[in-house]
């Protein structure tokens, strides 16, 4: 499956749900299209899906939203050509005029377009890096063919018999990274055939699919992000142990506004690990956060693992917040100290103002 940047569309509305700046129309003679059947072939169903084949209509990508993403898989949207259905599960190493290459062209394109789009519209906060490796998990591979065989698709493919006869995946051979290409190839072939055997409504159901499909794959991502977006502390953390205006910090800034004061330390530090992500293969950084402080010398109050040391960080002082004895232990240390200086404070200006002792 060979990525590439997906060329511009200038018709309907965007995936973002913006209307294009234009409508311009435009001839596919002038733009050297080839709609007619060549004299003395036979009319397949790729030639009638390109004749005079018009964009989908473009529509509006909503992001995903948790509490939205249904458990069950998400029904099968229908090609509305049979043969069009047919060649999208026909291998080329059959060495027939019709194949799916062409489909899965095609529907490549559409997925990474689809996967962007909700990306972008969902991880708000999230750098472009990173919504790389989402998008890459749910477009890769070992992603679709996982889902090709969730849908059975698998009993509907005409393979060659070489692979045929090398059985079912998931025993270590060599011929299991062909399979995975093979049926990764056959969904995108898929998606393809959907949008273009219905120009109308084709691209609106791939969208409502995918995006329940692809909500599966990434649900704890995406809770992950909405209590990002949220800003909220735990709800375990109480109110009074925070500051006014505590609530829109990130979890290290309100970690600090709970626990920290002057003379208190909250540090930092890297814990060392060989742990790899399970999906993207990269190296993962632990990190702990320490407290030096109200009686404690080095307290280790929680850890976190990310590929990124300053999501780690983070993670690290949500898993802190989230003890609520700790946190109501220290908060009212801080409380009682907080109240001692003023405290103090009162007694000193009282003081100032009597006067010295005669």
């Amino acid at each position: 499956m060979t990525k590439r940047p997906a060329s511009s569309l200038e018709t309907g509305e965007s995936l973002g749900g913006a209307e294009a700046p234009s409508k311009r129309k435009c001839s596919t003679e002038s733009a050297g299209w080839e709609s007619a059947t060549p004299a003395g072939e036979v009319s397949t169903a790729l030639d009638r899906a390109a004749s005079g084949l018009a964009l989908p209509s473009l529509v509006a990508v909503t992001p995903w939203i948790s509490s939205e993403i249904s458990s069950d898989l998400p029904p099968l949207p229908k090609i509305l050509d049979p043969e069009l259905e047919e060649v999208a599960f026909t291998h080329p190493g059959l060495g027939l005029v019709q194949n799916y290459e062409r489909l899965e062209w095609l529907g490549d394109a559409y997925l990474e377009l689809i996967a962007s789009s909700l990306i972008y519209q969902t991880f708000g906060r999230t750098p472009s890096g990173r919504c790389s490796q989402l998008r890459e998990l749910l477009i890769r591979n070992t992603t679709l063919a996982q889902y090709f065989r969730q849908y059975d698709m698998h009993l509907r493919a005409k393979l060659p018999s070489d692979l045929v006869k090398s059985g079912e995946l998931g025993r270590g051979r060599s011929s299991d990274k062909d399979q995975l290409k093979t049926q990764g190839d056959m969904f995108e072939a898929y998606v393809a055939a959907v949008i273009v055997s219905d120009p109308q409504n084709g691209l609106a159901n791939v969208v409502c699919w995918l995006k329940t499909l692809w909500g599966h794959t990434i649900r704890h991502k995406i809770v992950e992000n909405e209590k990002l977006l949220s800003g909220l502390p735990p709800s375990n953390v109480k109110a009074a142990y925070l500051a006014p205006g505590a609530r829109d910090l990130n979890a290290k800034d309100r970690l600090r506004a709970i626990v920290g004061a002057k003379g208190v330390s909250i540090r930092y530090e890297d814990i060392p690990g060989n742990s790899k992500h399970k999906d993207f293969g990269m190296p993962l950084f632990t990190v702990g956060v320490y407290l030096d402080g109200w009686g404690e010398k080095n307290k280790l109050l929680g850890t976190g693992t990310a590929m990124q040391k300053k999501e780690a960080g983070h993670k690290a002082a949500t898993m802190a917040l989230e003890n609520k004895k700790l946190m109501k232990l220290y908060g009212a240390k801080k409380e009682a100290f907080q109240e001692a200086l003023q405290e103090a404070a009162r007694t000193a200006e009282s003081v100032d103002e009597q006067g010295p002792a005669s």
